[in-house]
């Protein structure tokens, strides 16, 4: 079933939809409260939620990803890896490690979570602890809305 504008009653595009059809439009108020519903405060909520799109897109930004180590100050072999992604809008954001381009567990990841910027834009960093000699095979794979494809940044990249 919908309902014809113009001629102010319910179209029903099945036999079964009859009785409802007929039910309704011997209720003119409701059928008037629909016209005007559908006519203006229907188009007032489409037109409030495409602005709030709108503001969202506008608002929208790609995040910034930085992959850098330093070294440990207890054990000098070793290296802290941090993967930052910064800038970005809205706030969800999917960043991992990676060794040999297979994920890390979370037990073995340091994570700061998303935090604000003071843009108004989301940062989050993740850090591992790996072996200095290593650090080729490690790398950062950040994943968000407004990316086509991830961004991948090895190290030394």
């Amino acid at each position: 079933m919908f309902f014809d504008i113009k001629e102010s009653q319910w179209v029903a595009t099945v036999d079964a939809a009859l009785p409802t059809k007929r039910k309704w439009d011997n209720v003119p108020i409701l059928n008037q409260y629909t016209k005007g519903y559908l006519e203006k405060e229907c188009l007032d909520w489409l037109n409030k939620f495409r602005e709030y799109a709108d503001e969202e897109l506008r608002n929208s930004s790609l995040p910034d990803v930085h992959l850098f180590g330093k070294k440990t100050s207890d054990d000098r072999s070793k290296l802290k890896l941090t993967c930052m992604a910064t800038g970005f809008f809205p706030k969800d954001v999917q960043l991992t490690i990676m060794k040999n381009q297979k994920h890390l567990p979370d037990d073995e990841i340091e994570s700061t979570g998303v935090r604000p910027n003071h843009d108004g834009s989301y940062q989050m960093r993740k850090s591992v602890e790996i072996k200095d000699e290593e650090k080729a095979v490690y790398d950062c794979s950040v994943q968000h809305r407004n990316l086509r494809q991830p961004i991948l940044i090895k190290v030394g990249n």
